[in-house]
């Protein structure tokens, strides 16, 4: 495999479209080493603690904002803080709060002075990949309950939302999928009326981030956002959420919208509801693939349905978009296929991992890893042609929802000795280029921060401000959106 450069892209063939980067953004939980919100608390929830031990708090000693109400005798609150972005140094932290209450600190965080309703904190985070910054709340007034905590670097306004650190990061990509933001794989029965607004607590509950902050951190990095409609929504909820980000989106801006992910995956819940309505419904002629995938494009004709009406006075600032399996071309053939739903979507949609099997390979055998990735790498462009190629009988583009290398294995030493590999970095940059050259329009990589783990190694880094030579997936990524800029 050639070595990676910074040499100039290649031309690409007239008919292939410019290629646009896109990136799916990593949970918001705090273990994800990446700070999003300018309040560090905005990534967690509160804790119960008695003694030793952390559970969930009891729904009912919260508000419906998500503020404790109360304590039991023996009982603490703890919440974690995010950790700030490396490089790893001392961060002075200003907490402020309403109500009355008294607050305690752990892990790498310390209080260094308090004055009214305002503690100050010292973090001192290392880079170990297991510690942890936490506030504890030691005592409430039941009358006057602690509430609307904000805990932020110090300096940082008061009016910023976002991290400043974190928009930087975005900077250079052309769409924000919110699938792990949205908390879409839960497949949870969702209701407008209990949705996360930018008030509550925390934006990490069952509901997923706010719409408004999604909208509003596109429009801060100048992106298109993706969204994910619930597999469960109902037409006033899918109606709701179509509306809210028309109104909010900026207009020269596009939105792309989505029915459930991967809902071929057996993996995730919805999947499995799918196939079971299908079946009840006769559909699929008894074949249970089928009638999973029929049910699929029912469900998703009526979404996009709902997004055309509220899109009609700009038609040209909606993307439509069917996803299916990358590896079973079928899939995509029997979604478009049924009932007409190629009329009411503007682009297939597949996922164009870098795949490779690992099991039987042990630490050790990072050179037989990397002298397979051009054969992986051939073959998933090699279905890629496919897929487009079906996008192009219906009259649709053919994008990508998620991408990148998918080498997942439970041997961490393994992981880890693949993902910190110069040449990683090479296999992103023939990729990029690949993709360019071959395919161009959407691509959307899998995902921004996330440490190396045995359920897989997404992230472009494994924390925020990882140095470039511990990143060869994210530096190859940064040369080639130079190259294309």
């Amino acid at each position: 495999m050639p070595a990676m450069g910074s040499r100039p892209a290649t031309p690409v063939d007239a008919a292939v479209p410019a290629t646009a980067l896109g990136i799916n953004l990593s949970g918001l939980q705090t273990f994800n080493r990446q700070q999003v919100f300018a309040n560090m608390i905005a990534q967690s929830e509160w804790f119960s603690s008695r003694g030793s031990g952390w559970t969930a708090m009891p729904q009912a000693q919260l508000d419906a904002d998500g503020w404790v109400i109360g304590l039991d005798p023996g009982q603490t609150a703890p919440r974690p803080l995010v950790i700030p972005a490396a490089p790893f140094r001392p961060v002075e932290v200003r907490c402020t709060f309403g109500g009355r209450g008294e607050l305690a600190a752990g892990g790498v965080a310390r209080i260094t002075g308090t004055a009214g309703n305002a503690i100050d904190l010292e973090l001192t985070p290392t880079g170990d990949e297991g510690e942890g910054a936490w506030i504890e709340l030691l005592a409430t007034d039941p009358a006057d309950p602690l509430r609307d905590l904000d805990c932020r670097k110090a300096g940082t306004p008061r009016e910023a939302r976002f991290d400043p650190e974190f928009l930087t990061f975005l900077s250079g990509f052309s769409a924000i999928r919110f699938v792990d933001w949205q908390r879409t794989n839960d497949n949870a029965k969702v209701r407008w009326s209990a949705r996360a607004r930018p008030e509550s607590g925390s934006q990490v509950g069952a509901a997923g981030a706010s719409i408004e902050d999604m909208v509003d951190l596109a429009n801060a990095v100048g992106a298109d956002p993706w969204f994910l409609m619930p597999y469960d929504a109902d037409a006033a909820y899918i109606g709701s959420f179509a509306q809210l980000v028309h109104r909010r989106l900026d207009p020269g801006r596009k939105v792309y919208v989505e029915l459930g992910n991967e809902v071929w995956n057996d993996i995730f819940d919805a999947a499995g509801q799918a196939e079971r309505e299908g079946m009840a419904l006769g559909l699929g002629g008894g074949d249970a693939t089928r009638a999973r995938m029929e049910r699929y494009a029912d469900k998703m004709i009526g979404a996009m349905r709902i997004w055309t009406r509220v899109y009609a006075d700009r038609p040209d600032a909606l993307v439509r978009v069917c996803a299916t399996q990358h590896a079973n071309p079928d899939l995509a053939r029997i979604v478009l296929g049924h009932d007409g739903s190629a009329d009411w979507v503007d682009a297939l949609a597949t996922a164009p991992y870098i795949w490779l099997d690992l099991d039987g390979y042990r630490n050790g055998d990072v050179d037989r890893v990397f002298a397979a990735m051009p054969e992986s790498l051939s073959r998933t462009f090699a279905m890629a042609e496919d897929n487009r190629a079906i996008a192009k009988a219906h009259g649709l583009r053919y994008i990508a929802y998620e991408g990148g290398q998918h080498l997942v294995t439970t041997d961490l030493v393994l992981a880890r000795a693949v993902q910190r590999d110069p040449r990683m970095g090479e296999v992103y940059a023939r990729y990029l280029e690949g993709w360019r050259r071959r395919f161009g329009d959407t691509l959307v990589l899998y995902a921004t921060s996330a440490p190396i783990a045995g359920y897989g190694s997404w992230g472009l880094q494994e924390y925020a401000g990882q140095p470039a030579s511990e990143t060869p997936k994210l530096t190859a990524l940064r040369q080639f959106q130079a190259g294309i800029r």
